[in-house]
């Protein structure tokens, strides 16, 4: 008979209790304001844990490649297998020998216990345990003991909010003091922590990395602040960095101008008797050759001193519209007028 009620009454911290001591095999479905979150039981330890609103960044695949286990090009070989094959993501990773069974493991362990974590946070919501045969994924799954799992949530539960006050963004960027003795007498999380920050890594990178999750990672980073072993250096900035265009030398330009006048000059000079009407066009010619040598010297100009080059036979703007009925500061033009 299945076990069900609601979190307000009877809390999941509870339920898991209740299953682990009493060494239940079955699946716990916990419905949150997000989804329905799948909790699976062998003999009262953890198997699996999937949250109730899965995003892309949760997935295996992109934890593996933000772990730097898996780079981004061997995960859509792998995604592309999986299309025509059908077989478990993890599966094909390890047979294409991108991927270690041991990191892989250690992977979808966390990916479990993160996710138990973050459950054990809900306060409200509905639950059900159906008790039923589970059969665990040869070479993969890692049963998790509940009663260990319960203690290390309830003490990232209690220190979270202090934590965030000596670590508080994961965009912050950290890097070495110095070097020092005190950098080799350090614990397992420390020391992989430690050796992570480079001074270009955020904290959420250095985390992924690392492997130990969200709340290990943020107290290794804390502590090795607190040493005086790291430092913060600010925020990391992303903003694309556009290439400016190389700007073209004048004297192409000016060289170019002094040939069209030569020209104009040389024609005039061969061409002055055969007629009025001639020697006309020649200086209509010659006279557009000089407006188009000056124009080229002016771009040239402009061009040195960073200043846009707007064609002659651009669009002229429109004329600027009488006081009072312009757009105002920061509005948008309505549809007709696209």
């Amino acid at each position: 008979m299945p076990l069900q009620g609601n979190i307000e009454s009877f809390g999941i911290s509870e339920i898991f209790q209740l299953i682990s001591q009493q060494g239940k095999t079955g699946t716990l479905e916990i419905q949150t304001p997000h989804g329905l979150a799948r909790l699976r039981f062998l003999e009262g330890n953890l198997l699996e844990a999937w949250p109730d609103k899965r995003t892309p960044a949760e997935y295996i695949g992109s934890l593996l490649v933000r772990s730097g286990l898996v780079t981004a090009a061997q995960l859509a070989q792998a995604l592309d297998a999986q299309r025509q094959s059908l077989r478990r993501l993890g599966d094909i990773l390890l047979r294409m020998g991108v991927v270690r069974i041991a990191d892989f493991q250690g992977v979808l362990a966390l990916q479990h216990r993160e996710t138990a974590y973050r459950l054990l946070q809900l306060r409200r919501g509905s639950f059900r345990f159906v008790p039923g045969p589970v059969e665990p994924e040869e070479g993969v799954s890692v049963p998790m003991d509940v009663g260990e799992l319960l203690m290390e949530g309830f003490r990232q539960l209690d220190e979270w909010p202090k934590l965030l006050e000596r670590v508080p963004s994961e965009k912050q960027v950290y890097g070495r003091v110095a070097e020092t003795p005190e950098a080799t007498d350090l614990g397992r999380a420390q020391s992989r922590v430690y050796q992570l920050v480079d001074g270009t890594l955020t904290v959420r990178e250095v985390v992924d990395r690392a492997r130990l999750g969200e709340f290990v990672g943020w107290e290794a980073l804390a502590h090795l602040c607190e040493k005086g072993l790291i430092t913060p250096l600010g925020a990391a900035r992303y903003a694309r960095v556009e290439p400016k265009p190389a700007r073209l030398s004048r004297v192409p330009d000016a060289l170019a101008a002094l040939g069209l006048a030569a020209l104009a000059a040389a024609l005039l000079f061969l061409f002055a008797g055969q007629g009025v009407d001639t020697v006309r066009r020649l200086a209509r010619a010659a006279r557009q050759a000089g407006a188009e040598a000056g124009a080229v010297v002016e771009r040239g100009r402009r061009w040195e001193a960073g200043a846009p080059f707007v064609r002659q036979d651009a669009q002229r703007p429109s004329p600027s519209p009488p006081a009072g009925e312009g757009l105002e500061e920061g509005s948008q033009p309505s549809q007709g007028n696209r």
